[in-house]
């Protein structure tokens, strides 16, 4: 007994047990003692166990039973074998030593309560976890990078790596990051899969690549799976220190089983395992290999992507001095165009920028002496990108497209562009055809592009939108038609301004609408079709619309499709109809002057012409000042006699007294009224004015009133009296 406990002693030197294991030898001394004989096996099996522990630390081999039992046998007889399997089982059986039955390995542990291998049945049992469930899990799958391809084009692309099996439809699959640009299936499932599409449900290309001995890998991902749970979850673990260093053990253990297991099921080289690339399957014979048909595979799906080597652009997302660096370049786009390297300065980020995307491939340059934005050079690695960023902005020819419908087409393949690049290059673009696209904001036409549009536009593309005003054909014959009535040869351009010959056109309109009084813009006494333009003019904002569809349609004409041509006949009858629809809306106002100055001379009873309304009116006004007391009579008496307004300023003092509204905000129906109002005042100031007549014959102290006798048929008799 003293040479086992000088054993433990020496085992406790080496790492192989612990102090507390001390204790369990006391428990157990007495039927050691009991058969000296067994005395002796226990200790010949423990060096024999623990010196193959300490050599599992350093190596392969493993105190597995078989070992040890032969390490212990001077012949390898079944009856040797038999007495030290007897010998193993009582040591189990004491938890002096524990028998690891995954890896069959035996080891020196301290005495502990609890299972860990009844725990593990336990676990495995009462989940039955299928293997596509249990994979993610414990070791899910990181992206997988095209080498090849990424370091050619300067664009970073992977491929994201998915388990699956025949519970789900290849069909149905997706990339569960919009940022991947293609998908990597690891089948594990015994059935191979009928039919592979050549791309995911989003149009991303598609590779597949079945596992074999799924069985043993079955086993050991359960084992795992169930060694994590124990670990994280069972209770017993929080007190018992012995326990919990049997499972941190066995977990090391078994994961780097599984692992092995995992890369041996996968391993191209050996197994020559079922791949389809693209739908079509394929042969792979070494891991190289396989990692160059993804570059390959890149090479064919994103044929048209940029070319580009700028890490701090080419990306998906930006770094905070990236955005910054970004945010500066659009700046100088936008604002100092004209200028040599943008006006930029130094070696900055923003620099490095420029060259790579604007400089380097010819977007900004000179040409006949100024600099400006023009298409790429040919080998640029750009040309594809701008083509298409081109091609999108013409078409949106009917109506504006949203700028995330941009974003979406430039990052499928054919492109496959990452987000960092696009609105640097969309900059380009626009400036490019700063005349014929033009830009909005949740529906309303943005005539200068700015900074802070594009930092609103980089985070919420689908808030912005862009339209192609095609001024071709007779498009084109009608706006120079519109243009040699509307455009103001003297009218200064604003800096930064888009679609300068078209705005040049439409802005008169608008600011013609915009200087109409009150009463213009909301009266129905107009020609059908002045109405309808004038209508048209108040509900306008996308300039070509206004000028080829909406202004066409409210003179009876059809719209001017793009393409079209004819004699010219159209444009000069639109011109002819516009401008007689226009001249009709501007006089709108004078006319209700007009129509009121005669309404004026007729209750007023003048005989001389209307031309000389004012000067009767304010003879006779002056006679009466001072001899009315009632407010509206003496205010139109006051305005009747002023001298000093001009002749429309004095007409629309006697229509603001009259009506009690300003002339510029009547409505229609103020016309009606004002006539009515008018007859009234019209006949007390003609009372007035005969009463102070009849005053002025009799002479002084006299007081004269006038009787009015309103006859049964409506005759009215006056009598002074």
């Amino acid at each position: 007994m003293d040479r086992i406990y000088d054993y433990f002693i020496e085992a406790v030197g080496m790492g192989l047990a612990s102090r507390p294991n001390l204790s369990r030898w006391v428990e157990i001394q007495g039927s050691i003692a009991d058969n000296k004989h067994l005395d002796s096996d226990y200790l010949r099996i423990l060096k024999t166990i623990g010196t193959l522990n300490l050599v599992t630390t350093t190596g392969a081999m493993r105190a597995t039973r078989p070992l040890v039992t032969l390490a212990m046998c001077d012949s390898a007889t079944d009856a040797a074998r038999s007495h030290w399997e007897r010998v193993i089982d009582e040591l189990i059986k004491q938890k002096v030593i524990t028998h690891f039955k995954v890896l069959d390995e035996l080891r020196i542990w301290e005495g502990s309560d609890f299972n860990v291998d009844g725990e593990v049945t336990a676990i495995i049992e009462q989940e039955r976890s299928p293997l596509i469930n249990l994979l993610p899990a414990i070791r899910p799958l990181n992206p997988l990078v095209a080498q090849r391809h990424s370091y050619k084009t300067g664009t970073l692309r992977y491929f994201e790596r998915q388990y699956l099996d025949g519970s789900k439809d290849l069909a149905q699959l997706g990339c569960a990051s919009n940022n991947s640009d293609g998908l990597v299936v690891y089948w594990v499932d015994e059935v191979l899969p009928a039919q592979v599409p050549s791309t995911t449900a989003d149009g991303k290309p598609l590779i597949v690549l079945c596992a074999v001995g799924l069985d043993l890998m079955r086993i050991r991902a359960q084992e795992f799976a169930a060694l994590k749970k124990i670990q994280t979850s069972a209770p017993q673990l929080q007190s018992d220190a012995v326990a919990r260093r049997e499972v941190k053990y066995r977990l090391v253990e078994a994961e780097k089983l599984f692992d092995e297991t995992l890369s041996q099921a996968f391993d191209v080289s050996v197994n020559h395992n079922a791949c389809w690339i693209q739908g079509k399957p394929e042969t792979i014979s070494h891991v190289t290999d396989f990692n160059a048909k993804l570059s390959n595979v890149c090479d064919r799906v994103y044929s048209q992507g940029l070319i580009l080597w700028n890490e701090l652009i080419n990306r998906r997302e930006l770094t905070h001095q990236g955005a910054k660096a970004r945010r500066e370049l659009i700046e100088a786009i936008l604002e100092r165009s004209t200028q040599e390297r943008l006006g930029l300065q130094g070696y900055g980020p923003e620099v490095s920028m420029y060259y790579s995307v604007l400089g380097n491939t010819g977007i900004h340059r000179q040409e006949e002496g100024e600099w400006g934005f023009y298409p790429p050079l040919e080998k640029s690695g750009l040309m594809s990108v701008w083509q298409g960023i081109d091609d999108f902005c013409l078409q949106a020819k009917e109506k504006p497209q949203t700028l995330d419908l941009l974003y979406n087409h430039l990052e499928k393949p054919p492109y496959g562009v990452k987000r960092g690049a696009i609105p640097v290059l969309l900059a380009a673009v626009l400036l490019y055809h700063v005349d014929d696209v033009g830009v909005y904001k949740d529906g309303t036409f943005i005539p200068v592009l700015g900074t802070e549009h594009f930092e609103l536009l980089v985070k919420y593309p689908s808030r912005f939108a862009v339209k192609y005003f095609e001024v071709v054909g007779l498009r084109s014959q009608v706006f120079k038609e519109l243009e040699s009535i509307l455009r103001n040869p003297n009218a200064a351009i604003t800096p930064g301004m888009r679609n300068v010959t078209l705005l040049m056109v439409v802005k008169p309109l608008f600011q013609f609408v915009k200087k109409l009084p009150a009463y213009t813009k909301k009266t129905k006494r107009l020609s059908p079709e002045a109405l309808a333009v004038l209508q048209t003019l108040q509900q306008a904002q996308e300039p070509d619309e206004l000028l080829f569809t909406s202004l066409p349609k409210a003179c009876g004409l059809i719209p001017i499709v793009a393409g079209e041509e004819d004699d010219g006949t159209t444009a000069r009858t639109l011109r002819k109809k516009l401008v007689q629809a226009l001249h009709e809306i501007q006089t709108a106002f004078d006319r209700l002057l007009s129509e009121c100055n005669e309404l004026l001379h007729n209750a007023f009873g003048v005989r001389s012409n209307e031309t000389k309304l004012r000067e009767d009116l304010r003879v006779r006004a002056s006679n009466l000042i001072g001899q009315s007391v009632e407010r509206a009579l003496r205010s139109f008496i006051q305005a009747a006699a002023d001298e000093t307004a001009t002749d429309g300023q004095w007409v629309e003092a006697l229509l603001m007294i009259v009506a009690d509204k300003p002339a510029e905000s009547w409505k229609d129906e103020d016309v009606t009224g004002f006539e009515m109002k008018l007859s009234d005042i019209a006949r007390r100031f003609k009372n007035l004015e005969a009463l102070k007549k009849q005053v002025a014959t009799k002479g002084e102290g006299f007081e004269a009133r006038r009787i009015t006798l309103t006859r049964p048929d409506g005759e009215e008799v006056n009598q002074m009296v």
